[in-house]
């Protein structure tokens, strides 16, 4: 392959830190072969040398020229091995340091990278979730929602539900707004799909609602945990839910209750999938998790995966960094910083990406490490 052939093969190659580290493999392996072969060049030339000026010797007189000749090869034949000599002291040398740079700049920039984009993405939901905290305070307040429940009638809880409906319209990363009684009652909703089935449906038990019906004040506010929602089909929902207090007061008493359903089935794929854009070469190797609290996977770009409990090891409180795992691929994770006055609930953001495999990196590339019966001398 001539070195037009080779350098157009090497632009399918990706320039990352393992496919340098795999080129200066090769340039130092090339260059011990090099360095062998030309030590044993050196030393045949030696003895040729040494057997002529024996011959030269044997012939007297008449070998007297054909020993200057031969004294000469000697002199050069040294002179070659102090320059091999210097050649391994100085290039071999380097061409080692810089391997073992390569080796430090791939676990570095492989984690610092990976880690990097895990921080990207929880940050990014949490960020969208913090709104969802000011949304569900702020919509409990609104008047058409405690006067349904201050002066329960039918036209009013039907004009809360209309309220919610518009909600939910133009709040697209909501999946459902459900209000309830004190009772845990569904009194109105917002999804037009669900509305006829959930009106009159009991929420006592759910712990949802149980906890929203503990909120001191209209400042207070619970979060459920990423689940499949049984009122919507299983829709993989994030309830954020508070107390409705009597004339929208932040102190007023409490008179019902508020879930907003976070459409998170749409919202928490989109994080792993679109946001995480990977390159093209990268998404077969990789899969980005988000986990909550409880190193539970409540999102990822391989679906199966989903709900089970990923072993992520943190040591020591870490909030962000990487490791190899036990099949040797790299696993960069990240603690959410939370956003504003919203903690993050705890969540981190994970990649685990196969490493590229050397050898195929070396075939795209064709190199390959010359053998000793490759030299001719």
């Amino acid at each position: 392959m001539t070195v037009a052939r080779k350098y157009l093969s090497s632009q399918a190659v990706p320039a990352t830190p393992r496919s340098m580290r795999v080129i200066t493999d090769s340039i130092s392996t090339d260059l011990q072969h090099f360095s062998a072969d030309n030590t044993h060049v050196v030393k045949q030339i030696k003895l040729l040398a040494i057997n002529a000026l024996i011959e030269a010797a044997r012939a007297g007189e008449t070998g007297k020229g054909f020993a200057v000749v031969a004294n000469e090869v000697q002199r050069l034949a040294q002179l070659a091995t102090d320059i091999a000599s210097r050649f391994e002291s100085n290039v071999l040398g380097r061409i080692g340091l810089s391997r073992s740079m390569a080796e430090t700049l791939v676990t570095e920039m492989e984690g610092v990278r990976l880690t990097d984009l895990a921080q990207t993405l929880v940050q990014l939901i949490v960020r969208n979730l913090f709104e969802r905290t000011a949304d569900v305070r702020w919509w409990a307040t609104d008047s058409a929602l405690w006067d349904a429940l201050q002066d329960p009638t039918v036209q009013k809880a039907e004009f809360a539900a209309s309220r919610l409906g518009v909600i939910n319209r133009f709040y697209t990363v909501y999946h459902d707004l459900v209000m309830t009684d004190l009772s845990g009652r569904i009194v109105a909703t917002a999804n037009p799909k669900h509305q006829r089935r959930l009106l009159g449906q009991s929420l006592a038990g759910d712990p949802w609602f149980q906890a929203a019906s503990r909120c001191a004040s209209g400042d207070d506010y619970i979060v459920d945990e990423v689940k499949a929602s049984p009122l919507h089909e299983g829709h993989h929902v994030l309830v954020y839910a508070t107390g409705i207090r009597e004339g929208g007061k932040v102190d007023g008493r409490l008179i019902g209750t508020l879930g907003v359903y976070f459409d998170w089935q749409n919202q928490g794929h989109s994080i792993v999938e679109k946001e995480a854009n990977l390159p093209a070469q990268q998404v077969e190797r990789t899969t980005v998790m988000l986990l909550d609290e409880k190193a539970r996977v409540i999102a990822c770009n391989r679906p199966e995966r989903l709900f089970t409990h990923f072993a992520l090891k943190v040591d020591g409180g870490q909030q962000k960094g990487c490791y190899y795992n036990d099949q040797g691929a790299i696993v960069a994770f990240a603690r959410t910083l939370g956003y504003e006055d919203y903690d993050g609930l705890g969540w981190y953001g994970v990649v685990v990406q196969e490493t590229e495999n050397d050898e195929a990196i070396r075939s795209q590339l064709d190199l390959r490490t010359p053998r000793a019966s490759e030299t001719k001398i």
